[in-house]
């Protein structure tokens, strides 16, 4: 993945760091990607590494020895977006066949000729050859995920006539060329890895038995496949980026069934968190590597940790891909329960100052959790006070949702860290200015987070209306019909959990229809929305509802119409509001040293900034 590359694609010290400090974890090596072979308008992503120009060897050496030197090899994933691509204005993107990206303008690709073939082919072979000239000892070929050989390979985006298309055998031609062209110009004394997706779960497009197939014929020119699954420009995306939704080892019965066929070593991807999960696919002869991604971006020391028996200690990944959020924009990488991925490696190490402090932490969610273990990481004595008798906020609420569970495992990570940290813990106690007198401590990290936002109408105690916290808690049964009052996060997830449970389901809010999810992390937005209308949920924009009855709800639409809307129950899920009252007390009595962080400074936040906020203060008190 990118991290830290300049606009201009230029490896930077941070990125460097940043390959040091994976290949540090003890794996035998680091797939950095995606690295077209054609750059800038030929890329899909921002701030994409360059390799395209015997500059670039510089950076990368750079690189090989950053890992090298800390115990592991380097590999670089080699891939052309083709149909994906981003060209600018008065160029076009190349790929087989004129079929574009889902919302993407049909005008803007031209089929590949020819002249367009041999050139990406040459491209593809500079380009290995320039890795091999920096000192890797390994590269990887994108052949998945719907990339450009992967729209050679997939029905659905080759629908040429030439030799290039119309048969699985015609569709794996060129793909088969490029590797042999790139094993000609590397030799054989350099790995090659290729990435396949298995099936990329969309329709028309490729199924595991050609796939297979196609191994088959690759591993002439290769050394390695590796096997991953979904189509980048499709729902199948939370296949490739694994979500929240899928399942653990989702690879792994395609990989077993592979290495039953290929000759050479066969890796796996997706959705694979611990080491014993990884232990398990070896062991049982289902492959013979095992790539692991966002496992390592939660916690780097997750080999360690696992190797001396503190698996209670191995902070898990939540699925919540907010780090794809940042991916897509060129920003560095960071990771929503790991505040050190990706920030400057000066802050990389904790200071343990020489004067200890009394430090007092007001409230007991993510961002409290986060402020007290940093702060009791660098020596300090801390004291949190949670007004209620559990930890988590309303990260709680939310893991009550069936598929959060990755999120729940999060939580519950969160909870025990915080206990073992030596923070000093008080339930049932809100902190007040008098309280803060009492404790008098050298220093007050606020973080009350934030409230459910009751919304202004009337009506809201009909028997019909239920607020989303007792619905989420089991105190309040919804019936058959249900109206979720509000399309953000929570009430999206809400409708989807209900949807679920055979209930049928309607979503209204005052946002158009098309900016649903819209703040969301993109794959998690597409698969999210597609599972809402495969479960026939109404998608009811534009209208704010204004009086609730129990003959139904009154909505007013843009045009300022009124429209009854009749339901069973209406679940209230207007979003929350900061809660911002004891922050503004203490820093009008306190200036100097009260320092708020997370939802309670604004709205908008999430777990991302509640975790990168308190941990950003804690390092500097």
């Amino acid at each position: 993945m990118v991290l830290r590359c300049t606009p201009d694609g230029k490896v930077t010290p941070e990125m460097i760091e940043y390959v040091a400090s994976q290949a540090k974890t003890g794996v035998a090596y680091v797939t950095l990607g995606n690295a077209p072979v054609v750059y800038d308008g030929n890329s899909s992503w921002h701030c994409e590494m360059d390799i395209t120009t015997d500059r670039s060897i510089f950076g990368l050496s750079k690189l090989v020895n950053a890992a090298r030197e800390n115990g592991a090899e380097i590999s670089v994933q080699l891939s052309h977006a083709g149909r994906g691509a981003l060209p600018r204005d008065g160029e076009f993107a190349i790929a087989p066949s004129v079929v574009p990206v889902p919302g993407r303008d049909i005008s803007r690709i031209r089929e590949m000729d020819k002249a367009d073939l041999e050139y990406i082919k040459s491209r593809f072979c500079d380009c290995a050859a320039r890795c091999v000239h920096s000192g890797m000892r390994m590269i990887m070929i994108q052949c998945g995920h719907n990339n450009l050989l992967g729209q050679f390979l997939s029905p659905e985006s080759n629908i040429r006539k030439d030799q290039y298309g119309g048969s699985a055998f015609s569709r794996q031609r060129y793909p088969l060329e490029v590797l042999k062209a790139v094993r000609e110009t590397v030799g054989d004394n350099v790995i090659i890895e290729i990435r396949v997706s298995a099936t990329e779960d969309t329709p028309g497009g490729l199924e595991f038995d050609e796939s297979l197939d196609f191994m088959v014929h690759a591993q002439e020119f290769i050394d390695i496949v590796h096997i991953s699954r979904g189509n980048i420009y499709g729902s199948s995306g939370g296949f490739a980026v694994s979500t929240l939704f899928k399942e653990r080892l989702h690879n792994v019965e395609f990989s077993r069934k592979a290495k039953q066929v290929l000759s050479v070593p066969v890796a796996v991807v997706g959705n694979i968190n611990t080491i014993d999960e990884a232990n398990m696919i070896i062991s049982s002869g289902s492959a013979d590597i095992v790539a692991m991604a966002k496992a390592y971006q939660a916690d780097n020391e997750l080999i360690r940790k696992s190797i001396n028996g503190q698996l209670e200690e191995i902070r898990p990944c939540s699925r919540c891909d907010e780090c794809g959020k940042f991916h897509k924009y060129g920003i560095s990488m960071r990771c929503a329960v790991n505040p050190r991925l990706g920030m400057d490696f000066k802050n990389r190490c904790i200071i343990i100052p020489s004067e200890k402090k009394k430090i007092l932490v007001a409230g007991g969610g993510p961002a409290g959790m986060m402020a007290a273990q940093t702060l009791a990481m660098k020596g300090h004595s801390v004291i949190l006070f949670e007004k209620s008798d559990h930890l988590g906020g309303m990260l709680a609420d939310g893991c009550r949702i069936p598929f959060k569970r990755y999120m729940k495992e999060y939580l519950d990570w969160d909870i025990r860290a915080t206990r073992k940290s030596g923070t000093e813990i008080k339930y049932k106690t809100e902190v007040t200015s008098s309280l803060v007198a009492d404790v008098n401590p050298d220093a007050v990290v606020v973080a009350t987070g934030s409230r459910y936002k009751r919304p202004a109408c009337s009506g809201l105690d009909s028997p019909n209306v239920i607020f989303l916290k007792d619905l989420l808690y089991g105190k309040r049964t919804p019936g058959n019909e249900i109206v979720i009052c509000g399309a953000g996060m929570s009430g999206l997830e809400t409708a989807l959990m209900l949807a679920e449970s055979g209930r049928s389901v309607r979503v209204v809010d005052q946002m158009s229809t098309g900016h649903f999810g819209e703040a969301f992390p993109d794959f998690y937005k597409i698969e999210i929305l597609q599972k809402l209308r495969d479960l026939m949920v109404v998608f009811d924009g534009g209208k704010t509802i204004s009086r609730f009855s129990e003959h139904g709800a009154v909505a007013t639409d843009s045009e300022g119409r009124k429209h009854i809307i009749k339901a069973d129950s209406f679940i209230i899920a207007a979003g929350v509001e900061p809660v911002a009252e004891l922050p503004e007390k203490l820093l009008g009595e306190y200036p100097g040293y009260i320092y708020p962080v997370g939802s309670c400074m604004g709205t908008g936040r999430n777990l991302y900034n509640a975790n990168q906020e308190a941990f950003y203060t804690a390092i500097a008190l």
